[in-house]
């Protein structure tokens, strides 16, 4: 893949996991599709500043953008315009339509190769998406979407938690609101899933994503075995223990969910059956 694609996280509602999805999905997918050049990470929010979390992290050059700023219109154009894969991750309430109106009027809501829409299992959280969707869809009807269902506890009971997105799977509530209610037919699919997990907040610890730590090729397990008979180096033992836990629970989850999700991205994308 050779063309710089630029991708927005969206969501009106706060705390729905944009930064830790930009970070742990959208900035590696870009990084490792385009050659494994450094992706620009624009980060939309005068309050806050959650990619500051990954600081050792080399996969983005990451950049704060001022909101309030009346030459905003003008900047987007300029951010568009490099030839540089680029995550826009947008902060929520007054600032997510303020976004969404600047890309409108700037005519760069026309360039964007995909928009991300991060929802958790509250209701709240589907009114929120399924307007997100709305507008954007108005504005661009041709907009390509990926829906990433945040903090899944379970995998195989994803439906019973998500019903703000699938709908009532049980038929009981039957004028429950989903998401799925509202989307057109080619989008109600587009979905991936960020199961909740202890690796996602031991790599901000870290400082690194979670695809960074995946790749790490040091060998823990030879480390504890030359430390193993040596009593002065306890501390030293329980830290190499757990680093090797960090690593092996990192590469399950980059295989297992991140490189499903690449995949699922690939599709949409390209316009693949599967998508």
């Amino acid at each position: 893949m050779n063309k710089k694609l630029k991708i927005a996280i969206i969501s009106s509602k706060g705390g729905v996991g944009k930064s830790t999805i930009s970070m742990q999905l959208i900035t590696p997918y870009l990084f490792e599709r385009n050659n494994k050049e450094v992706v620009h990470h624009y980060e939309f929010d005068d309050e806050n500043s959650d990619s500051s979390s990954f600081g050792a992290s080399y996969l983005s050059k990451r950049h704060q953008v001022n909101v309030a700023s009346p030459l905003l219109r003008e900047v987007l154009p300029e951010i568009f315009a490099k030839d540089e894969s680029i995550c826009l991750d947008i902060g929520a309430n007054k600032t997510t339509m303020t976004l969404i109106e600047a890309l409108y009027s700037s005519g760069m809501i026309n360039f964007l190769d995909l928009v991300v829409i991060p929802i958790l299992d509250g209701e709240q959280d589907g009114i929120n998406a399924s307007f997100i969707y709305s507008v954007l869809k108005g504005y661009r009807k041709d907009m390509k979407f990926l829906f990433v269902l945040n903090r899944v506890k379970d995998i195989d009971y994803v439906k019973y938690q998500f019903e703000n997105y699938f709908g009532d799977v049980r038929g009981i509530f039957t004028s429950i609101h989903s998401v799925s209610d509202n989307l057109f037919p080619e989008d109600k699919e587009k979905y991936v899933l960020m199961p909740d997990a202890e690796i996602i907040k031991y790599s901000r610890r870290f400082g690194l994503t979670i695809y960074e730590m995946a790749k790490q090729n040091r060998d823990f397990i030879k480390e504890l075995k030359n430390s193993y008979n040596d009593i002065s180096k306890e501390e030293e033992m329980k830290l190499l223990s757990f680093k090797n836990y960090v690593s092996k629970s990192a590469k399950a989850y980059e295989k297992d969910i991140l490189q499903t999700a690449f995949s699922k991205i690939d599709a949409i994308l390209e316009g693949g059956e599967h998508a």
